[in-house]
């Protein structure tokens, strides 16, 4: 990876791809996290700011997974994320 991103940036991207993985639409992942399909839409646009840790628990867990196996990517290393954006 060449270029840092921010943290929402590779959420968005993770959520995307098991989204993507399982064939699943925002509706599908919406019915079974409790998360609103604007709630979904708002983290796929990347137009949060920060996010909370009870939500990407709550979205690891609609995959089969831990939070610490959902951030467990390339994406989150310390070096590939600017954590001010």
């Amino acid at each position: 990876m060449d270029k840092k991103h921010g943290i929402m940036n590779a959420i968005s991207n993770k959520l995307g791809r098991l989204m993507s993985k399982r064939g699943w639409s925002v509706y599908k992942l919406s019915r079974v996290s409790g998360i609103t399909p604007n709630g979904i839409e708002v983290i796929l646009q990347k137009k949060y700011k920060d996010i909370k840790l009870s939500t990407i628990i709550i979205l690891a867990n609609c995959f089969n997974m831990t939070a610490s196996e959902f951030l467990c990517d390339d994406d989150f290393l310390f070096n590939n994320l600017d954590l001010y954006k």
